[in-house]
């Protein structure tokens, strides 16, 4: 009996150390993800205040899916801006990108 109450006691320290190491994993990740958010805040910013031209050709550089993320974060009239002084195909290829991110998302 003494074995089992020995066993049941170390079992219980081994899954409040687990419960710790969770809770300190969580807090990590939580700041990660709020500095990672910030460094996209801040570029999208820069693009944003780019002169659109200039923009255009960065993002005509780039993956249309890495570009399509920028440009969804945009502001709607930089987004335009730098639209308009890509090529079509490329403007369109963003374009698609950016309407089916939520066209699989349930409407209700």
């Amino acid at each position: 009996k003494a074995a089992l109450t020995l066993a049941g006691q170390a079992i219980d320290a081994k899954l409040a150390e687990l419960a710790a190491a969770e809770a300190a994993l969580s807090e990590t990740l939580a700041r990660a993800d709020g500095a990672s958010e910030g460094d996209l805040t801040r570029l999208t910013s820069v693009y944003e205040t780019m002169k659109p031209k200039d923009a255009a050709a960065l993002f005509e550089a780039m993956a249309p899916e890495f570009a399509a993320g920028f440009i969804g974060r945009m502001r709607p009239d930089a987004a335009a801006a730098v639209l308009s002084g890509m090529s079509a195909e490329a403007a369109y290829s963003i374009s698609v990108l950016l309407a089916g991110r939520n066209a699989l998302v349930p409407k209700e």
